[in-house]
């Protein structure tokens, strides 16, 4: 099992966008769980929109097409089924997240959201799992993570 915190991510829902996108080409399914069901909605509204010439194909966990739909956005944690990845959208570690052979973290440079990052990477490490950071201003520059 794997922990990934992309940080110094300029623009959060951009980067979810990219990530997801990259995780559907290699075949994944998904799940993103969101903090409330305001948020669910919000990231449903993003991945209609963005990428602008494509399209991430999506659905809540109580949709009747959840189980063929690659990636699954909501909110209520115990409604998702397990896949292949965790898209964390939330402020805390999220329960059951051992199950995911993959969960990912996307932290802006906002100093709140590295604060509450760097709370989850402890949280992460008291559960035996040391995660991986990604500085995805590095790799913007061309540099190695």
């Amino acid at each position: 099992m794997e922990v990934t915190f992309y940080f110094n991510v300029r623009n959060r829902e951009q980067a979810l966008c990219q990530l997801v996108g990259k995780a559907l080409a290699r075949g994944m399914q998904l799940n993103v769980l969101a903090g409330s069901e305001a948020a669910a909605t919000a990231l449903d509204r993003l991945l209609w929109e963005v990428p602008q010439i494509g399209f991430l194909p999506h659905c809540a966990a109580d949709a009747d097409i959840a189980a063929i739909t690659p990636i699954v956005i909501d909110h209520r944690y115990e409604k998702l089924a397990v896949r292949d990845a965790l898209f964390n959208w939330t402020d805390g570690v999220p329960q059951g997240f051992q199950q995911y052979e993959r969960v990912v973290e996307i932290v802006e440079q906002d100093e709140e959201q590295r604060a509450a990052a760097r709370e989850r990477w402890r949280a992460y490490q008291g559960h035996g799992v040391t995660p991986v950071a990604v500085d995805m201003l590095k790799l913007a520059q061309g540099g190695a993570a």
